[in-house]
């Protein structure tokens, strides 16, 4: 099946049918020192025939950690070299592909739970099951399942000899996970950049990291490992069609991955837009990711940078302290017509940064806490307020 593109024509691909990369590069953008990992990524795609726009994301199938999966299998009583049905595609596969490629090892389901019930032999252990499985303990088998992993399970009811194609059955989906595109194509013609940043948390007394981020950043070999991919598009969140436009940009963290990319697609196309950054991390001497470039842009006079060092002073600062004590140029570029661009944590970030928006609007707009609340929702019909909050 083909679709149409601009450039030539190409095989389909989505979630379903995802195209084939490698890791081209990889390096640390954080330097020693730092309490924090985070990688820069480029993807090959001179082999995967896929077209994205700045703005977009990079769905990625990622590995489990092959040392996690070796001690599931251990725990389970196999090899791994049992042959089972995937559940969802029904193809025949290895238990160590099942569970290397395509079952979430950190998420359990009380449909484990009832299947240790069904073929748990010791006594205690099933009427513990039994008890943790009724409606009235709903709370507990919530709690229970948060803090066990299908390993720890495995491990507590070891005499459970459930059979392995049923075992199989019970894991979620290894889902996709998604980076900001950190690229323009004008500027990197067969490649994506990513920025990712190591996630690691402490499970039962051991360190684990996220599946996503330890696979692009330690398990994949460069130039060697596959890497399925797909683009999720985000007509919702690009450059305006007018280059004329200012674009203010709030992007801390790996919020600002497509920031980058937006800024190289404006300059490739000589766009005579003003542009305004807000880059936020931990420490400048070890935190800022893409300085040179960030730098180079504002010398030149194509970009307008402030930027938030949180743990530089005594005071913690962030992006929305940066906003506020730009409160009436950051107002007068929304009068001249700029579009706001938030991308980064959903939880705080983006409110916080609603928030301080609200007030400049208040302050600086001479309106009642109404009428800036009215305005932000104008803003967002008009699709001048973007966000790519995760």
């Amino acid at each position: 099946m083909i679709i149409s593109d601009s450039e030539t024509e190409l095989p389909l691909i989505n979630r379903h049918h995802p195209a084939i990369a490698t890791i081209k590069d990889r390096f640390l953008l954080t330097k020693q020192g730092s309490t924090k990992n985070t990688y820069h990524v480029t993807l090959d795609l001179s082999s995967a025939p896929v077209r994205f726009q700045v703005g977009d994301s990079i769905g990625i199938y990622p590995q489990n950690d092959p040392i996690l999966v070796q001690h599931l299998i251990h725990a389970i009583k196999a090899k791994g070299n049992e042959q089972i049905t995937d559940p969802r595609s029904k193809a025949s596969l290895t238990l160590w592909d099942f569970l290397s490629h395509k079952a979430n090892l950190a998420r359990s389901t009380s449909s484990f739970l009832k299947l240790f019930h069904e073929y748990e032999q010791v006594h205690d252990k099933k009427n513990n099951l039994h008890r943790i499985l009724q409606q009235e303990n709903k709370p507990h088998l919530i709690q229970y399942l948060a803090s066990h992993d299908p390993l720890d399970l495995f491990k507590e009811y070891k005499d459970a000899k459930a059979p392995l194609q049923e075992i199989c059955n019970q894991f979620s989906p290894l889902l996709p996970r998604f980076y900001s595109v950190a690229s323009s194509r004008l500027l990197y013609k067969s490649e994506v950049h990513l920025t990712v940043a190591l996630f690691t948390f402490s499970h039962q007394g051991e360190q684990r990291y996220g599946v996503g981020s330890h696979f692009l950043c330690h398990l994949a070999k460069l130039k060697e490992t596959p890497i399925p991919i797909y683009v999720q598009t985000a007509p919702h969140f690009t450059l305006p069609a007018d280059s004329n436009t200012p674009i203010i940009m709030i992007g801390p963290g790996t919020g600002v991955a497509p920031f980058r990319a937006f800024m190289q697609e404006r300059i490739a196309k000589g766009a005579s837009g003003k542009n305004w950054l807000f880059f936020g991390e931990r420490n400048r001497t070890t935190d800022y990711f893409y300085q040179e470039e960030f730098e180079s842009w504002k010398s030149s006079g194509k970009l307008r940078l402030d930027l938030a060092f949180s743990r530089d002073q005594n005071q913690k600062v962030y992006v929305q302290n940066k906003m506020a004590e730009n409160a009436k140029d950051l107002w007068a570029w929304l009068q001249e017509g700029a579009y706001f661009y938030v991308c980064g944590d959903a939880h705080r970030m983006a409110k916080d940064v609603e928030h301080a928006l609200q007030q400049i609007i208040q302050t600086q707009g001479n309106k009642s806490e109404e009428e800036a609340k009215a305005y932000i929702k104008s803003l967002r019909a008009q699709k001048r307020y973007l966000a790519d909050v995760y």
